[in-house]
């Protein structure tokens, strides 16, 4: 069974650059999606090129402002 996310209080970060490490999977990522769905720029940064710049493609694809920083 999947259980369910829990809610997160809404918030709105328009106009703000949030900077992401680790990026690339788990807890990073869903911060990434999270704080881009709240209206931040995200600036993110891991060493694995490929899950970033598919990351990228989903935020931005969904109408958020992303880019990629390979460390």
């Amino acid at each position: 069974a999947t259980v369910p996310a829990p809610a997160v209080p809404a918030f709105d970060l328009s106009g703000r650059v949030a900077l992401i490490t680790g990026a690339s999977s788990g807890i990073g990522a869903r911060w990434a999606r999270l704080l881009a769905g709240a209206g931040a720029r995200v600036v993110l940064c891991a060493r694995r090129t490929e899950r970033l710049a598919t990351l990228v493609g989903e935020i931005t694809g969904a109408g958020g402002a992303a880019i990629a920083v390979v460390a």
